[in-house]
């Protein structure tokens, strides 16, 4: 039983620092889990103990997290149009019981069971799916990034950016593209399914989008979302509005109000960051500014950076 718990701790460890970048803090983690599997010791099916500590592990980080008393107040980051984020998912998904996965079908769940716990060649899994091998590799990263969806959006992780090949990330594409096309036309009759029910501000007769370059997604709640949205005005200069939405249970974007015009953004002088390395040096796990060149006014107030855009430019 000691070389078990010690192999526990190890486990439980490491499962933690991937959520937690503290090793002090992760220790007490794995010590915590630990004690639950002593005292649940005789209930634990045997078999499935890896799955039991990765699960118990993730749910005591999102426990720690959600118990700290943080300001998660946010705003428009300094450097709105990079990719600012934050998720990391544990390197092997043998740790992961894919049976809990019910958003993904019994066959997909059974392929992905013969790939990673039976270590199934792809070769010979494409054989017996009857699939050629370049669209299995396809689906399965496909599948791996719905799995990672769904740990992000549980996680207490605020900003992300959607993850290629999801069903999350084709709807968003295709509502970004019909409401990029909607305004630039003034005619919002192709928006109708996205937008019953929604508050429409009048703002949104000043958004023209020459330009869409990027967008990143805020957790609220549970199915509740805010879309962050950086585009080039007509005159090449970069603005941003957000969009507060919800997923219905089909999975399809229901906004309930926009645009939500940000009092001030700024973006940092590049002279005072590294361009290559900006993400790390100015942004926490959450994708949020850590104020290490100071907060947002001081940077201002210190012409460490410049206003790029103030709420008063869509109400002109």
């Amino acid at each position: 039983m000691d070389e078990l718990m010690i192999s526990i701790l190890e486990k439980s460890k490491y499962i933690a620092l991937k959520y937690i970048k503290n090793l002090d803090i992760a220790e007490e983690i794995a010590q915590l889990s630990a004690i639950q599997l002593y005292l649940n010791y005789n209930k634990i099916d045997k078999t499935k103990i890896n799955n039991w500590i990765f699960t118990v592990t993730r749910n005591l980080c999102i426990d720690f997290h959600r118990k700290k008393t943080k300001d998660k107040e946010i705003f428009i980051n300094p450097i709105t149009l990079s990719d600012m984020i934050p998720y990391e998912q544990s390197e092997t998904m043998t740790e992961l019981d894919l049976d809990v996965y019910d958003f993904i079908s019994q066959s997909d769940r059974k392929l992905l069971k013969k790939y990673y716990n039976e270590n199934v060649p792809l070769q010979k899994l494409a054989q017996n799916f009857k699939i050629k091998r370049n669209k299995l590799t396809r689906k399965i990263h496909s599948l791996e990034n719905e799995i990672k969806l769904y740990h992000l959006i549980n996680s207490d992780v605020i900003f992300f950016n959607p993850l290629p090949s999801t069903k999350l990330t084709k709807n968003i594409n295709n509502f970004i593209k019909s409401l990029v096309k909607a305004l630039n036309i003034s005619n919002f009759s192709s928006m109708k399914r996205y937008c019953k029910g929604a508050i429409i501000h009048e703002t949104i007769k000043k958004i023209k989008i020459n330009s869409y370059e990027t967008c990143k997604i805020q957790i609220i709640n549970e199915k509740n979302y805010q879309i962050t949205i950086g585009y080039l005005d007509p005159e090449s200069k970069i603005k941003v509005f957000d969009i507060r939405f919800n997923i219905t249970d089909s999975g399809n974007i229901q906004v309930l109000e926009m645009p939500i015009i940000p009092e001030k953004v700024l973006v940092i002088d590049k002279k005072y960051i590294d361009p290559k390395y900006a993400e790390k040096e100015l942004l926490d796990r959450k994708g949020l500014y850590n104020n290490k060149l100071g907060s947002f006014d001081e940077l201002e107030k210190n012409e460490l950076a410049r206003v790029i855009q103030t709420e008063s430019d869509f109400n002109e």
